[in-house]
């Protein structure tokens, strides 16, 4: 494995891996996309990813959208940013739909209602309880 692919954490990279049509297919080189780093967000937040990656490769599929990418997944000041090219309205609603979802989930745990919440000064969408042990190991 190339030192830039180990950058990708394993569950991101099987997300990754399983969606060709919407990752395109490894290697993801640093020079070519920022998605050589993988995801830039918890992992509470990946289901919704990948339940998002089936979603638009149907879409890419049944629209015949040869030229959709996606070139980078990452939380930005507390909120889920999917961003993509190539694609048309259907992707464009399916990626906002996914947004917005994440704005009420824990990008850490994922398994409870977040909202977003200042800690120290770094913006996350959080549960009470992840907070709270990401408050005790910024300490």
């Amino acid at each position: 494995m190339q030192d830039q692919e180990r950058r990708i954490g394993d569950e991101a990279r099987r997300i990754m891996e399983a969606f060709p049509e919407v990752f395109g297919k490894p290697p993801w080189r640093i020079e070519e996309t920022n998605l050589a780093w993988g995801f830039s967000c918890g992992k509470g937040w990946y289901p919704l990813i990948e339940r998002l990656s089936a979603d638009l490769t149907a879409i890419v599929q049944q629209d015949g959208l040869s030229r959709f990418q996606a070139r980078q997944v990452k939380q930005k000041l507390g909120k889920l940013r999917f961003y993509s090219k190539g694609g048309n309205e259907r992707t464009a609603d399916h990626i906002l739909q996914a947004e917005l979802e994440a704005a009420g989930k824990c990008e850490h745990c994922g398994t409870q209602h977040g909202e977003l919440k200042n800690l120290g000064g770094w913006l996350t969408t959080t549960c009470d309880d992840c907070a709270a042990i990401l408050l005790k190991s910024r300490a």
